[in-house]
């Protein structure tokens, strides 16, 4: 599997994915930025792919859809789709099989999507590289069990997340766990890169509050802090 990470909107990701020929977008929030990379490199989609809801994941859908004739796979409480996302389920793309897992708590309704064979993962909202998606819809203890859905994957998987929050996401880190040395590090290898993606789940089970937290209280606590820091 080839992915490629489209830069959109202000600090969004949108990826593409091409296996055998076939090739599916993820998480379009903008057309225009993904419609120049499929042009620049001759492809188009086969799938247009939404992890959640929210119009900076989906606003691209319609243009992309009419452009190109491709098919949807979204959760449900986007709306209709050509393939509906739901816990347990996979999309096949060319000759890898994407798993998806329910993972409540930014959205009701959000998913994830895990490739077993190259071991990545896509996380949308629900984690981004040392942080997580703020509790929008869902309860804290959802949001936390969805953590532990991703602690439960291979320490080498590789995470490509919905957004470029790493460095404020590694200031309040260090802010909250200040004894932790491998967030300090971290914090110093992060200043000034314009892309820290992919992450590793090895690297964030060592520096992510939200992956570190040990309770749904813990988890609570930081994920409340996080949104006064």
């Amino acid at each position: 599997m080839h992915i490629y990470i489209v830069p959109i909107l202000k600090d969004n990701y949108a990826y593409v994915i091409e296996s055998a020929g076939q090739v599916a977008v993820i998480d379009p929030g903008e057309a225009k930025p993904i419609v120049d990379f499929l042009t620049d490199h001759a492809m188009a989609p086969d799938w247009i792919i939404n992890t959640h809801k929210h119009g900076d994941h989906t606003a691209g859908n319609i243009e992309l859809l009419d452009a190109y004739g491709c098919k949807l796979a979204a959760p449900a409480e986007c709306g209709a789709a050509d393939l509906i996302l739901a816990d347990g389920g996979v999309l096949d793309i060319g000759e890898v099989t994407l798993q998806c897992f329910h993972t409540p708590g930014h959205t009701a309704g959000h998913v994830i999507l895990y490739e077993p064979n190259d071991k990545v993962l896509f996380s949308g909202d629900t984690l981004f590289a040392m942080g997580c998606g703020r509790v929008f819809e869902g309860t804290m203890a959802e949001m936390f069990a969805s953590m532990q859905i991703i602690k439960s994957l291979p320490p080498e998987t590789r995470i490509y997340c919905g957004h470029e929050y790493t460095l404020a996401s590694a200031e309040f880190a260090a802010h909250i766990l200040p004894d932790n040395v491998d967030i300090q590090q971290r914090l110093e290898q992060v200043r000034g890169q314009a892309c820290t993606i992919p992450t590793t789940l090895d690297q964030e089970l060592k520096t992510n509050p939200f992956l570190i937290a040990e309770t749904v209280e813990e988890f609570a606590e930081y994920r409340k802090a996080k949104d006064r820091f």
